[in-house]
């Protein structure tokens, strides 16, 4: 008897073996069934669903996550929100349902872990492992999805994902309103601000506002809006600039441009025409195709060179100018990449895209184009381009949903007056109003952070420490914070701020708050002694006390102090010999409307 049991039970567990061995191939040749009727559009979405179906470990072991690449490992979080985007289109529902639902787990392991959710990492192992990166754009790009598949389906069971996802990227804001990178692996954050990020951004806010009608994410749409108009469009070329501070250009910068923020920017396809387009051979078909250039290594030019058509970018291309309504040139290009249209050569009657015609220049030295295997990103936009889907619109009305935006009875802009600074923000605030780069010196170190070890209100004050270099004879260092917005002070009449230095600098070390008006002219306050000890309240008269600076120059400006524009203003410490360190915190920088008698006062 128990000779039978136990080939019994050998069969049966030879048979599970079985199972789980063949199961995915069996699974992958359901797909196949009808393929005799299937046009390239079929094959192309069948290719996006094997992709997910083969994705298994074991036979009830899937997360639900796309390889980013035919046969890879990573799973870029770009990719499945793509993808989501594209099952949810095409109705397959529960493919969709299958992404969030990975998602939604790991909202739920940061929960209990961390007490909130920490922002998605930029790729997943295929079998849902992490990596380090957590970058903006595509936690965004996830937010967009979820936002489509609510307005789709009507389910309502991934808003708490949607809304702590949109609360996360809230906490990137910048001072001035647009999101930051996101943050390293090891913790740090990414304090540039990317155009594409928050061109993402502002859709996933946008969209999540509307179908929740919760002013709070509509209000954060503004504010970045009003970021990405004020700071990084570039009105002479009619081009966006790839981030703050950094002109270079890149082609989803005109696209999603327009996919994003609507045909008012539709100008800006002509600048992609001029510096990306170009003609080359995609030799896996041996075809020529014309189409669009990502970038280059911007070592030589803020432009992109021309040497590949990214598959991917053409398929923005097509889909931006068709919402502007130049259809011509949509259908021409769509007409160039469909061309190259490439036969998978792991799951049988499906086709896709590479990245690229050929592997052109690294950007920024690291991701470069590659003209196999066949990928996500290209596959999945090229079924957006020709089904005309706009996945930055999760309603299909971009032009009704950004003008609820422009009709939101909100500013949309970060204004500082009174308080003109409290240091209450978040770190991020902190660290995006007073950047590094933003310090200057001459003989000396300058190092400031958001401290909570000296406070005259609040949790948190600025701390300064200054360190002459040793063997100088004078000594100086300034912090500077600059207002993307003009400051409109004319209505005030004093400026106080709190001060608090160790009294041990003796003499030699004096601080000044310095102004730059509209012209670029600079005022300088009356001198704040860091020889007395404790906290003191320096209160300037704004038309009174403040002189025109001798270090600025005299030759531009009409020497008036013009408060109704302030650009700029800054903390500057000098030391004369002997040179002296200086340890100070300054707190409540802030307007007044009544004058006050005394220009100091001590309090604490």
């Amino acid at each position: 008897m128990k000779k039978y049991f136990f080939a019994l039970l050998i069969l049966m567990l030879a048979a599970s073996a079985a199972i789980v061995i063949f199961f995915p191939v069996y699974q992958d040749s359901i797909a196949t069934k009808g393929h005799q009727e299937w046009s390239d559009l079929d094959k192309v979405y069948q290719w996006l669903c094997s992709n997910q179906r083969a994705n298994r470990k074991y036979i009830l072991f899937h997360t639900g996550l796309l390889p980013s690449h035919e046969g890879g490992e990573d799973c870029f979080v770009y990719d499945q929100a793509l993808a989501a985007f594209a099952f949810t289109h095409h109705g397959d529902y529960q493919k969709a349902k299958a992404i969030f639902n990975f998602f939604d787990g790991v909202r739920e392991r940061h929960i209990k872990k961390y007490g909130n959710l920490i922002g998605f990492t930029d790729t997943y192992k295929r079998d849902g492992r992490e990596t380090e990166t957590r970058a903006a754009g595509p936690n965004a790009w996830v937010l967009m999805a979820l936002n489509y598949y609510m307005y789709k389906t009507n389910d309502k069971s991934f808003l708490p994902l949607a809304r702590d996802l949109a609360d996360w990227l809230i906490s990137l804001q910048c001072i001035d309103g647009g999101c930051i990178g996101g943050y390293y692996g090891n913790g740090k954050p990414m304090t540039w601000v990317s155009t594409e990020h928050n061109f993402d951004c502002y859709a996933g806010f946008r969209d999540l506002g509307i179908l929740t009608a919760d002013d709070k994410y509509l209000k954060k749409a503004k504010e970045v809006k009003r970021w990405l108009v004020d700071d990084v469009w570039n009105e002479e070329n009619k081009r966006f600039f790839l981030g703050k501070n950094n002109p270079n250009f890149a082609t989803d910068l005109s696209s999603w441009a327009v996919l994003s923020l609507g045909i008012e920017y539709a100008p800006s396809l002509d600048f992609a025409m001029d510096k990306s387009l170009n003609t080359q051979t995609y030799k896996v078909k041996n075809v020529k195709v014309e189409g669009f250039d990502f970038g280059s290594d911007y070592k030589r030019s803020p432009f992109p060179d021309k040497d590949a058509v990214w598959f991917e970018g053409t398929a923005h291309m097509v889909l931006a100018f068709s919402i502007a309504g130049r259809e011509k040139e949509s259908d021409y290009y769509l007409d160039q990449i469909r061309n190259c249209l490439t036969d998978s050569p792991t799951f049988p009657y499906t086709m896709g895209l590479p990245y690229a015609s050929n592997e052109g220049t690294p950007v920024y030295d690291s991701w470069m184009m590659q003209d196999k295997p066949l990928c996500i990103s290209s596959t999945t936009w090229y079924y957006f381009a020709e089904n005309k889907f706009n996945p930055f619109s999760a309603t299909g009305e971009l032009e009704l949903a950004n003008q609820i935006i422009d009709k939101l009875d909100y500013d949309g802009r970060c204004q500082f007056m009174p308080v003109i600074d409290d240091f209450e923000c978040s770190d991020i605030k902190f660290c995006t109003a007073y950047p590094e780069d933003l310090i200057f010196t001459k003989k000396a170190k300058l190092f400031t952070e958001r401290s909570d070890e000296i406070v005259v209100d609040g949790i948190y004050s600025l701390g300064i420490e200054f360190i002459p270099d040793d063997g100088a004879k004078v000594a100086t260092a300034a912090l500077v914070r600059k207002f993307l917005y003009p400051q409109d002070w004319s209505t005030y009449d004093t400026l106080s701020l709190w001060v608090y230095s160790n009294g041990t600098s003796g003499n030699n070390n004096i601080a000044t708050f310095n102004i730059k008006d509209r012209e670029g002219e600079v005022y300088i306050s009356p001198p704040i002694f860091l020889n007395r000890s404790g906290w003191r309240k320096y209160i300037f008269n704004l038309w009174e006390d403040f002189e025109r600076s001798s270090y600025d120059g005299v030759t531009y400006g009409d020497n008036m102090f013009g408060l109704s524009r302030i650009i700029e203003m800054s903390f500057t410490l000098r030391s004369k010999h002997p040179v002296e360190n200086s340890k100070i915190y300054i707190d409540r920088i802030e307007l007044q409307k009544e004058k006050e008698e005394e220009a100091e006062k001590t309090v604490l």
